[in-house]
């Protein structure tokens, strides 16, 4: 399945759920367009009818009666909601169902920022449209309404028996659906994964609000949008709760349904595509074989081509492991310990190790092999039963689809313990650091290998490569959720001195002595990142840190000293910037401190830099110099773009990098090569460079094409990170890439700066790939290669 495909059947995951009966009647309503995918999947369930609500009803007989009547955003469309509902219950058969998917005005996304669907503007739903006109109401196309509201409209059309849903994100992209008396159990900080019609205006993050929201009796008041299924009959459909899937593509689409059966409950699974069916077979298979192996698992089998277990009335371990760490610190670790052994005895062990991990570990111990690696076997896909006495049978999973052969044991382990500190609240943190658990199980050294190794499984599983860039227009970074919220903490004047113009002042040279020292606080990721964003533009006088494991210790070659520090520095000479995203605490000291001026880097915010400064003017003076310079018609010529920008490793320098430097030079004034660090070679093609990074550097420097070569920091070397820096006007790449999604989707955010990408056709007959492998098999020719 294309990428295209899966993203336009996310529509249908409104519907897949539903228990349809065969061989039905059912009269699709739309507004304007008509859902293609929507329609197509009508269409295996029954006939299909279409009625287009703005053109009336004309092609609809009077006594037609139909077993189902469904519509997505028809009553926001609408002109008179009463009226088509009122058409509905006329062409209803007195077993008939209405299903309608609305979207709700009073929606926790739209307090968290984001615009209405039909205004465009935030907050417009949340006010009942009061600041909009007569006249602007029959331009914008529609409206939400509330619970109260849709109730009401329901009732006045002879509605009186209805089950509502309540739909997260949103209707086009349904990831979880709640019954009305059923709430999440389930820490959905970890599972759910926002949508918004706007991301860049959003200013919280709705995933940790949902736990209060549900304590307090809001969760489904405050829904984003709902499914409501209208029945004259009184019966309803017995499903509960649905978790969907339709970004994993065919073979591994599923929909997981909690419902209820004579007040019984029970589970299932079921593929949304026949393609899937084989996944439910493996899911058994590997529950079945972790069983054969001693470990708890929930009860089940296939049965009517679902896959079907009880209802499980226990906490998620996730949850209970959080409890536990509040009560009782070691005994939270004894836990952990029980889990980790239970992973240890999933699988037989093996010698045999993944080329790239070996690669990635650089020698050092990975711990124990599984032969085969249940990647899930995590707190988040097992409950903690603390009624049973022998410990390690408190763990009973479930939902184990998947594993990978030859898996280190401790990557898995350590998606475990990512996944109890992912979304966990501060105190948690506080009182068991999660470094001291990173530490405590051997977990620390070899953390990127772990990371790389679960984000290989999550990313492959819901094409995250492929879906980048529609997840991209589409989901909120949580840099620009923290940027948008400082705004809102500030005054405007503020707002701008603490945290625009943090470096106003630094470099004033009409003051005479200006002798400002510049000390940033704080020697974590904002301080690394903007280490690598300034690099070489300012003397930086020292990094300080509460830690105290950190003082005495270097940044780039700058000292990590104690706040002491800043008791030694004049007021009138210390330029203090906070590179800390929780900064109140620090503030608050400072303050105590008797430090009243400071600054606070944004990583979202866009600073002024020198880097890119001096690569404008050395443009600017190369266009002036060739300004006499002419082309073959005898007219000045002039390049396409201004600044170029090139990355790359650059191993065995060759004529296909020759090439591309030549031909990049041909179309812009100043050519800026970045090159991969050794680190960065080891990490992101987990393999060893032939040729050091400073002769690599120094041989793309050497080269008459290139303007300007630097080094890229390892954690800050994308695309976005190096556009921040200079602002190129273009980036070439290779053509290899040119149809890659990842690639894609870093043009489109170039395109959307004002900037763009070119692809290169690579050299043919040379690359590093073919010269490396050239090399080696003469080194083994003449009995060099060690294996």
């Amino acid at each position: 399945m294309q990428i295209e495909d899966i993203v336009a059947k996310f529509s249908t995951g409104i519907f897949v759920w539903y228990n349809f009966k065969e061989n039905a009647a059912i009269l699709y309503l739309y507004s304007i367009n008509k859902d293609k995918e929507i329609e197509s999947f009508l269409k295996n369930k029954g006939n299909v009818t279409l009625c287009n609500i703005k053109k009336g009803n004309e092609n609809i007989d009077d006594v037609k009666k139909f077993d189902y009547i469904v519509g997505v955003d028809v009553l926001e469309e609408s002109e008179s909601p009463v009226e088509l509902l009122t058409f509905c219950r006329n062409h209803l058969k007195d077993d008939g169902r209405l299903l309608l998917g609305t979207e709700n005005r009073l929606g926790i996304k739209y307090f968290c920022g984001d615009r209405d669907p039909y205004t465009n503007h935030s907050f417009d739903g949340i006010e009942d449209y009061r600041r909009i006109t007569a006249a602007d109401k029959k331009d914008i196309g529609g409206r939400c309404y509330s619970r109260a509201e849709l109730n009401d409209m329901l009732c006045m059309a002879g509605f009186c028996n209805d089950k509502v849903y309540s739909v997260m994100p949103n209707l086009k992209e349904a990831q979880l659906i709640y019954a009305d008396d059923y709430t999440p159990v389930e820490d959905l900080a970890i599972r759910y994964f926002p949508f918004y019609n706007y991301p860049d205006s959003v200013f919280l993050d709705e995933r940790f609000m949902y736990k209060d929201l549900a304590d307090n009796d809001l969760f489904h008041t405050m829904a984003n949008s709902y499914f409501i299924e209208c029945s004259p009959d009184g019966k309803f459909d017995e499903t509960m709760h649905v978790t969907l899937s339709l970004d994993r593509g065919e073979e591994n689409a599923l929909v997981t349904g909690i419902y209820e059966h004579d007040g019984i409950r029970g589970v299932y699974k079921k593929a949304v595509y026949s393609e899937g069916m084989k996944k439910l077979y493996e899911m058994q298979d590997n529950l079945d074989e972790l069983r054969r192996r001693g470990i708890s698992v929930v009860q089940s089998k296939i049965e009517n081509d679902k896959f079907v277990m009880p209802y499980v009335d226990k906490p998620v371990a996730l949850v209970a492991l959080r409890e536990i760490a509040k009560k009782d610190k070691e005994a939270f670790f004894d836990a952990l310990n029980d889990l980790y052994e239970l992973i240890l005895s999933s699988s037989e062990h093996t010698d045999i190790v993944n080329e790239k991990d070996r690669n990635s570990a650089n020698g050092k111990d990975m711990g124990v092999i599984l032969s085969k690696g249940y990647i899930d076997m995590v707190a988040l896909n097992c409950f903690y039963d603390e009624t049973i006495e022998e410990p390690k049978k408190r763990f009973i999973f479930y939902d184990q689809e998947f594993y990978f052969e030859n898996c280190p044991a401790k990557a898995i382990f350590y998606r475990s313990v990512s996944v109890i500190y992912d979304g966990a609240d501060m105190e948690f943190e506080r009182l068991i650091p999660r470094k001291e658990v990173l530490e405590r199980f051997d977990l620390a050294e070899l953390e990127e290998l772990w990371q790389r190794i679960s984000y290989r499984f999550t990313s492959e599983l819901r094409n995250e490569k492929e879906l980048q860039l529609y997840k991209q227009e589409r989901t909120c970074d949580a840099r620009v959720i923290y940027s948008n919220r400082e705004k809102i903490n500030y005054s405007a004047s503020d707002y701008q001195e603490i945290f625009v113009d943090i470096f106003k002042g630094l470099d004033d040279k009409t003051k005479v002595g200006n002798n400002k020292k510049l000390v940033l606080f704080g020697s974590g990721n904002f301080t690394k990142r903007f280490l690598n964003e300034f690099a070489g533009c300012y003397d930086i006088f020292s990094i300080i840190d509460n830690n105290r494991s950190k003082w005495g210790t270097m940044m780039d070659n700058v000292p990590v000293n104690s706040p002491d520090v800043l008791r030694d520095i004049d007021s009138d000479e210390l330029h203090l910037i906070i590179c800390i995203k929780k900064y109140y605490g620090v503030v608050k000291q400072l303050k105590e401190m008797g430090i009243s001026k400071y600054h606070i880097y944004d990583p979202s915010n866009e600073y002024p830099n020198k880097r890119r400064e001096i690569a404008q003017k050395r443009a600017a003076g190369m266009i002036a110099e060739n300004s006499g310079n002419t082309g073959t018609d005898g007219e000045n010529e002039k390049k396409p773009y201004n600044i170029g920008y090139i990355a790359g490793v650059f191993d065995l320098f060759h004529i296909g990098h020759l090439n591309m430097f030549k031909r990049a030079k041909e179309q812009c004034n100043y050519l800026i090569v970045g090159v991969v660090s050794d680190e960065g070679v080891r990490l992101n093609k987990q393999a060893e460079p032939f040729v050091p990074f400073e002769e690599r550097i120094e041989m793309v420097r050497s080269c008459r094409y290139v303007d300007e070569a630097v080094k890229l920091p390892l954690n800050f070397c994308g695309t976005q990170d190096m556009y921040k820096v200079y602002h190129f006007d273009v980036q070439f790449s290779g053509s290899d890439y040119e149809h890659d999604a990842y690639w894609i989707a870093q043009k489109e955010f170039l395109e959307e700066h004002g900037s763009t990408m070119v692809f290169f056709p690579y050299t043919q007959s040379t690359s590093s790939t073919k010269l490396k492998k050239a090399i080696n098999a003469k080194i083994k020719e003449y009995g060099l290669y060690e294996e």
